[in-house]
């Protein structure tokens, strides 16, 4: 009996939802010692070919983001309540929390044909920063959704 290779191979970024940029990275550096962050926001000037649920939009969010090991923490606030990180946030009482987890592939776009031929979509998919990713439609599965990467940032 063959084993069957691994789809993911490591954890690259814990997506982590917040009601406010700047109390949350503090809470984060004052209380846990987790930091420094990088702050920037994300639009038409950095997010390229951005669809969500398959239709082109606008995307706009404010992400705060620093290395914690080798993954990644992003700190997402939401700039329309609309959105799916606006929606998450107020179905979690305007809380937050994690809302997604991004893994590493060996391969990129095998992964995304896989997913497809199981009838999952990407619920939001773009290039961001340069990098295209692809939030998988997980979370009935499995509880959270899985990001998917081209690539890092710098490789």
């Amino acid at each position: 009996m063959s084993q069957k290779q691994p789809t993911f191979t490591m954890t690259m970024q814990l997506g982590i939802v917040v009601p406010d940029l700047e109390v949350a990275v503090r809470a984060y550096e004052e209380q846990y010692g987790i930091g420094p962050w990088e702050v920037m926001a994300i639009g038409p000037e950095n997010a390229e070919h951005v669809l969500v649920d398959g239709k082109p939009t606008e995307w706009r969010s404010r992400i705060a983001m620093t290395m914690v090991g080798d993954v990644m923490w992003e700190l997402i606030e939401p700039q329309d309540e609309n959105d799916m990180f606006g929606r998450f946030l107020a179905q979690r009482g305007g809380i937050g929390g994690v809302h997604h987890v991004a893994v590493r592939t060996p391969d990129f776009r095998q992964t995304l044909a896989d997913q497809a031929a199981r009838g999952r979509r990407s619920t939001l998919s773009g290039t961001f920063t340069g990098i295209e990713v692809h939030y998988l439609d997980s979370a009935p599965d499995i509880g959270v959704i899985l990001e998917v990467f081209s690539g890092m940032p710098g490789e």
